[in-house]
């Protein structure tokens, strides 16, 4: 009963840290320049990745979009322009 316990704490540990979240859905620094380079028509090697800030439940990063400063945000497993998502979460609490 205890090995059971001690699994099933570890296994939550484990898959409650946001940096196994966002490698295990896909929400990687690799697939954010990947998603940036389709909406905004930029090639990623023109993409830099000047700030981020990661939590447990999101990321933020600024980014320089071939020499334009643009700020994308993690919500969920998904990359949004920050506009976009702060839309999102708006429309998602007014209903």
């Amino acid at each position: 009963m205890k090995k059971i316990l001690f699994s099933l704490i570890m296994l939550f540990i484990l898959f409650s840290c946001g940096s196994v979240n966002r490698t295990m859905f896909g929400t990687t620094e690799k697939n954010l320049l990947k998603t940036v380079s389709i909406e905004q028509g930029c090639d990623t090697e023109n993409i830099e990745i000047l700030e981020k800030l990661k939590g447990l439940h999101g990321a933020t990063y600024a980014l320089n979009v071939c020499g334009t400063r643009m700020i994308y945000k993690q919500v969920g497993s998904v990359f949004m322009e920050a506009s976009k998502a702060d839309e999102t979460v708006k429309s998602l609490n007014e209903n």
